[in-house]
This record gives structure tokens, sequence and C-alpha cells, in this order.
């Protein structure tokens, strides 16, 4: 027989642990102290492991997993496990006084933590022997997503590590090692996807806008429509957590507007009204272009990065000026622009600047701004930007070239990096400030993001796909102009594309003297 689990609190999150020990063959004890909490858990286990019978994703009978969850009031009764999970609200102390009993009534067993914001290593303080001490963080619902979490407090054995990591595969999990750290790996990389979001909806894009455009990325929500999902209040929470921590850092900042939504009591679906109302909840995005423009004007295409390289192969496009009506600047950086081919309307990338910047050193000619983030797909939504001076050919130009290819545009006021990108941007900055600190390798931290998230691809290989010197020259346009040191770029960034790199897949997390190597140089 298989070890004995015990999941300490019975709300959403320990049921759906227990059930995932229970389906692996694990007799299961369910502490809650209220009976209620446990009948309800119970029952709602039932159904959901029928559904999962009747779609044919259960090996056995659904009444053969819940006959292995015992459920129990009595916390004697549940230390006695070998292994102790305790699922209770995100309060330090409650958790602390919780696995400290269990670690006098049971000097054996492992306790874990499902904490997704507090430091483990704080959590284990409270217990006489913290190395017995680790973070198992699922996330909801457990019983469908496979990424786990596993964190090692200061004091936590290495053995126990090698141990929870078997075990999650075991349980047909997919494990992730990650450092104690706030936010430990995916709470904290997926901060930009709510932060800057906000900061774009408070200086006036449109929150629909910004779903619409995340989505055609491939993300499968937009941040909106997501922390309506997640509730206002968790998410605002969590940020609010991370940014602590951190004694203040810039990237972290909450959001006014979120703060005035959870205060008036507008918290996403669970109340039927968050930045959306429910029913019928976020609009659905406009329909690609029905009858594409037939004799669409040719670009000439600037710039050597992946992006031009896709716009090329992807669309028809002019050799020479002289067979082209508008040039579409792929360059990123603002002081390489002014080399534009003279005489022509100019379609700039916007992910370094605003397009008004770019109106003053090509005074004369008809400018816009665009940004399109690559892999682009049949979803994928142009953005374009008229300069603060107002929309011009330039504009009309872009439109007309898009669309006549089948892409949906939106025309957005200006703003520099624009949406997708500046989000992504930030996404980037934030997962390679985790690696630098070693909170994960880059292929866990890769695999963690698209299993924790459901991200289209992780932050490091889509900074690959780019390229990384154009990231790290667009997040310094953006802190330029922007003036804000949460668009800093971190300093290994700078130092990869210093050195010519151009992978993540050659570097590991810190070693003994806390710096990131090769695996070359080791």
């Amino acid at each position: 027989m298989k070890e004995t689990v015990s999941v300490l609190g019975a709300g959403t999150m320990g049921r759906g642990i227990a059930q995932v020990a229970a389906t692996a063959q694990h007799p299961v004890v369910l502490y809650d102290p209220y009976p209620a909490a446990l009948e309800k858990a119970l029952l709602e286990i039932g159904a959901d492991l029928k559904k999962s019978a009747e779609k044919g994703r259960l090996a056995e009978p659904p009444e053969a997993v819940l006959a292995r969850i015992q459920p129990s009031q009595t916390l004697e009764e549940a230390a006695q496990a070998a292994w102790v999970i305790e699922a209770v609200p995100e309060k330090l102390e409650l958790k602390q006084e919780l696995l400290a009993r269990l670690g006098r009534l049971n000097p054996k067993a492992i306790l874990a933590t499902n904490t997704s914001t507090l430091s483990v290593s704080a959590i284990a303080a409270a217990v006489e022997a913290p190395e017995r001490v680790l973070g198992l963080h699922f996330f909801n619902p457990a019983q469908r997503m496979r990424l786990v979490e596993v964190v090692g407090g200061l004091r936590t054995e290495a053995a126990l590590i090698t141990q929870a990591l078997a075990l999650m595969q075991s349980w047909g999990k997919e494990p992730v090692q990650v450092s104690d750290t706030p936010g430990f790996l995916v709470n904290r990389v997926a901060r930009p996807f709510y932060g800057e979001a906000l900061r774009l909806h408070g200086e006036g894009i449109a929150k629909e806008h910004i779903d619409w455009i995340m989505r055609g990325l491939g993300f499968p929500m937009g941040p909106f429509e997501l922390m309506d999902l997640i509730g206002l209040d968790v998410n605002y929470a969590a940020s609010t957590s991370v940014y602590q921590a951190f004694y203040g850092e810039p990237r972290y900042r909450p959001h006014p507007l979120q703060q005035q939504r959870v205060v008036a009591g507008l918290l996403g679906r669970k109340t039927g009204q968050g930045w959306y109302t429910y029913p019928p909840g976020p609009p659905p995005r406009p329909a690609p272009p029905a009858t594409p423009h037939t004799n669409p004007p040719l670009p000439l295409i600037l710039g050597p990065n992946p992006l031009a390289q896709a716009l090329r192969a992807r669309f028809p496009h002019a050799e020479t000026p002289e067979r082209a009506r508008f040039v579409l600047d792929c360059r990123v950086v603002l002081e390489r622009k002014e080399d534009t081919p003279p005489g022509l309307p100019v379609v700039s990338l916007v992910w370094g600047h605003s397009a008004s910047r770019l109106a003053a050193p090509l005074r004369g000619q008809p400018v816009a701004g665009f940004s399109l983030v690559p892999p682009i797909g049949p979803s994928s939504i142009v953005e374009l930007y008229p300069p603060l001076s107002g929309p011009n050919p330039a504009l009309e130009l872009a439109r007309a070239y898009f669309e006549a290819h089948g892409h949906t545009t939106l025309v957005l006021p200006d703003q520099p990096g624009g949406v997708g990108f500046r989000i992504l941007a930030l996404l980037i900055n934030e997962a390679v400030s985790a690696l630098a600190e070693g909170v994960a390798s880059p292929a866990d931290l890769d695999r963690a993001m698209r299993l924790g998230t459901g991200y289209p691809l992780g932050p490091l290989e889509w900074a690959e796909q780019l390229w990384l010197k154009p990231v790290l020259r667009a997040l310094e346009g953006l802190q330029a102009e922007l003036g804000e040191d949460r668009y800093r770029p971190h300093p290994l960034l700078r130092r990869m594309v210093a050195a010519g790199l151009e992978a993540f897949r050659n570097l590991s997390p810190k070693g003994e003297d806390g710096q990131i190597s090769t695996k070359e140089a080791r």
C-alpha cells in the first residue's frame, strides 16, 4: 500500500489535492475542523470524479477513488500520515501554528505547504525541524493543472526535494524545482501580464482592445478577462504581496484602478461584475476583414530582425523605394530611422518609441506607428498608432495593407511599445530577472509558464525568437521615453547581448558564488 497523505483544509485547493492523491492510489486523510466543509468537499470530489469517468479519464470507478479519502476533524489523526500538505488560507501565522503542531505530533512526517505567496522559509521557521518543511504549490484546479512548483526553504533537506519531485511525477504532475523567493516562479514572472495591462488601460487603451490583442498573440485569455476569472481581490492581493516582499520594487507596483474596483466590491465573475459585467462578459473581438483589398499598396520593408523577415516572407512587398507606396520600418532603435528613404509615408515599428517621437526627425513625411509580434498567425491583430498630430496617409496605407491580407487592425492612442510587445517585453525582462536570481533553470522557467498560465511560448524562448538585441534596445527606448525604472533592462540581458549570446539554454541557475554561469564554463 502507498504512503498515507493528509491534506489540511477542505476548500477548493485542499479537495483538489486530496482528489489527486487518492487518484494516484494513496490513502488520504482530508482534515477540516468544520463538518459542513468536509461534507461539501466529498460531494464536489465525487461529482468531479464522475465527470472524469464519463470522459474516460479515470482508470477505476469513481467510488473506488472516493473510498480512499477519509474525512477527519482530528488534527492528531491527520498528523500520522507520511506526507502532510496544508492548504489553509494564506495567513503566515495560521500556517506556522498549524505546521508547528503537526511537527510536534509526528516528528517523522514530511510537512508541505501549498502557499502561493508566503515564504516557505518563514513558515518552516516555526517548526522544530524546519528541514522537514517544503513547498508544494499546486495550481487551481489542482486535479486539472499539471504544474506543481516544488519549493525548498533555506533549511529544507536536499533529499526531501528529490523525494517531492518523484512523488509529484508519480501523481502525473510536471514538477518544477524553484527557489524560495517572493511569488516563487509563475506568480512572479506573470505580474507584468496584469500590471502593464493596467498601466496601458490607465493611459487610455480600452481594456477590450488589450484583451483582443493578447488573445491574438496566442494567450488563452486577455489580462482583464483573466483577472475577472481569478477574482480581482485575489489578483490584487498577489500583486500587493509580491510588491511588498520586494520592498517596493517599481516593476511590481499594483495599480490604483484595480484597487478601486476591489474596494467597490467589483471582484469579477463571482460578484457578477469586475472589469466586465456577467452576463454577457467580454465583448467578442471584431471579425477579420470580409473583403480583402484586391490591389493593396506595397511597402518597402526595412530591418534585419525576425519581424521584418516574417513580413517579407508572408506578404507581398516592394524591393526598391521606386516601386513602394510607403515604408514599413521594422527597425527598433529610433536614431537609426532618420535614414528612411525620403518622399514616402513611413509606418514605423513602435516597440522602442512612440509614433510621435519619430514625427520630428522625419518632418514633412507622413508618419504612423505599428506593432505586430511574431510569430504572425491568422489571429494576430495589427496595432496602428497615429502620432499626436493626428491621422495621415501613412496610417491609411498601413490599414489598407494589413487588412488586404486578412488581418484585423486597431487604431489606438499613441503609446511607446504598443500593447502586445510592451506587455511581452516586461514578461521577458521579469523572466530574465528570475533566471539571474536562480529561481529556476531556463528550460524549467519556460515550461512552468506554459503549464501554469497557458502561455503559447515561454518568455525566454519567445525572446530568442524575437532576438535578444531588439528586445534589449526596445526596453532601453521604453525606459528613455517613459522615464521609469520598471522598464529598466536586466543587467543579464545586457551582458548576453554584449557577449553575442542569443540563447538562454546555455545558462544555468546561479551556483554557490551566486552568479549565472554557462554550461561550458562549468
